[in-house]
């Protein structure tokens, strides 16, 4: 069966192209440990379409998903683009997308989805400072939810509710939103979380 796969073009495409992606991204990993460990480590901006950045995230993820869980992309075509770094940018996405690709896969939910949206807010207010417009990403999914007893303290450090977690990518994604002047705020209930990662925009070209 396997070699009838690799013969059909169509299949050896769709090879070829995770291929690709999963080389992209270990080189964009080995330059995201280095620049991390390394003495720079401030966000490194340069001129990006956010939506390119969620593209990649959902490619990945959808590797990684199969046909288990359904990923959609609502996109908001109006949004300019950002003055970003494109690497921590993409490792916050799929820090919370795994965890939520993670939470629909250990436990039994029916129709399990992710959702990865972006919208423009108006007059939003990060820490003390009131933003004329701002870009929400939201990555939600329709898994179990966050105990009660986690909600306030999953941006800490090794906090985690998985036996193989780590309890870091939460906090990592935190600390590389703030490089971006941003914010992460959560919302979680039984049937429903999401993560809404605010970024200003007077970050725009």
């Amino acid at each position: 069966e396997l070699e009838t796969q690799v013969d059909d073009p169509v299949a050896c495409q769709e090879l070829q192209e995770y291929a690709h992606v999963i080389i992209s991204e270990a080189n964009r990993l080995r330059d995201l440990v280095d620049r991390l460990l390394g003495p720079q480590r401030q966000a490194q901006k340069q001129v990006n379409n956010i939506h390119q950045i969620l593209d990649k995230t959902h490619k990945l993820l959808s590797a990684e998903a199969g046909q288990d869980v359904k990923l959609v992309a609502d996109y908001d075509p109006s949004l300019p683009e950002l003055m970003l770094d494109a690497n921590q940018l993409m490792q916050v996405f799929l820090n919370i997308g795994r965890n939520a690709l993670q939470a629909l896969q250990e436990n039994a939910i029916e129709a399990p989805e992710i959702r990865m949206q972006t919208r423009a807010v108006r007059r939003f207010t990060i820490g003390n400072q009131c933003h004329r417009l701002v870009c929400r990403v939201s990555i939600c999914d329709n898994g179990p939810g966050i105990s009660p007893e986690l909600k306030d303290e999953i941006f800490f450090p090794m906090i985690t509710n998985r036996a193989q977690g780590t309890g870091l990518g939460l906090s990592i994604a935190q600390s590389l939103i703030a490089q971006h002047q941003g914010l992460i705020e959560c919302d979680s209930k039984p049937g429903h979380t999401c993560f809404k990662i605010y970024i200003p925009m007077e970050t725009t070209v």
